[in-house]
Formats: C-alpha cells, structure tokens, sequence
C-alpha cells in the first residue's frame, strides 16, 4: 500500500510538473507576437544611436526564446513518457533541468520587459521630437 501511494503521489507531481511545462509554452507563445511587435517599433520608430545595440538585443532574445522553446518542448515530452511509463526512474538531474527552465524563462522574461521599456521610453522620445 506504501507503494501505491507514493506511486500516486509521484504520478500527482509529474503531472504538476507537465501542466507547468505546458503553462511555460503559453507563456513562450505570448512572447513571439510581443517579440515581433518589438522589432516592428524598433525599425519603424526609433531614431538613435543605439539602434544598433538594440538590435543587436534583439537579436540575442530571439535566440534566447527559440533555444529556450525547444528545451521546454522536450522537457515536456520526457515528462510525457514519464507520467504513462509503468516503472519511474528520475534522476536528480531531471529536477535540476526543471529549475534551470524555470530560471531562464523568468530571466528572458525579465530581459524582454527590459528591452520593451527602452524600446517605448526612445519611441515616445522621437515622437515628442517630430511634432
């Protein structure tokens, strides 16, 4: 009965962990058309100096995300064959692949909300100097 029971808490937290990856690629979905946007204003509406460096952030973002979604997407499908496989074996490892995903979302999250904040504080700076 011990067994069962901790088989089915396993099942429970595997599961959490799933739903949470699956959260992570919502999350990442609503990143692109945001990313997209952001390159549009850049090359539309900023004039500076640093446009280069901007995009060149820009750039490294969407690097970033691409590299960060296809982690979260395999993550997803170990822990798909974890969930139905009938004997569980998890490495330690596995649960330090969970937090590191976790970390670099929020930090390319952080970043992007760095770069849109820029990105809106030059463009509202250029468009008060063109009136």
């Amino acid at each position: 009965m011990t067994t069962s029971i901790e088989e089915n808490e396993l099942n429970t937290e595997l599961q959490e962990l799933y739903l949470i990856g699956k959260q992570w690629l919502t999350d990442l979905d609503f990143f692109e058309p945001e990313m997209g946007f952001l390159i549009k204003l850049h090359k539309t509406a900023i004039q500076s100096p640093e446009k280069d460096v901007f995009t060149e952030r820009l750039d490294q973002l969407r690097d970033s995300y691409e590299h960060l979604k296809n982690d979260v997407r395999k993550f997803i499908n170990v822990l798909g064959v974890l969930v139905v496989a009938s004997e569980k074996k998890i490495a330690f490892s596995f649960l330090a692949d969970h937090i590191s995903l976790k970390l670099k979302i929020e930090k390319l999250l952080k970043a992007f909300q760095t770069e849109r904040k820029g990105i809106f504080d030059l463009s509202i700076v250029n468009s008060s100097f063109s009136k």
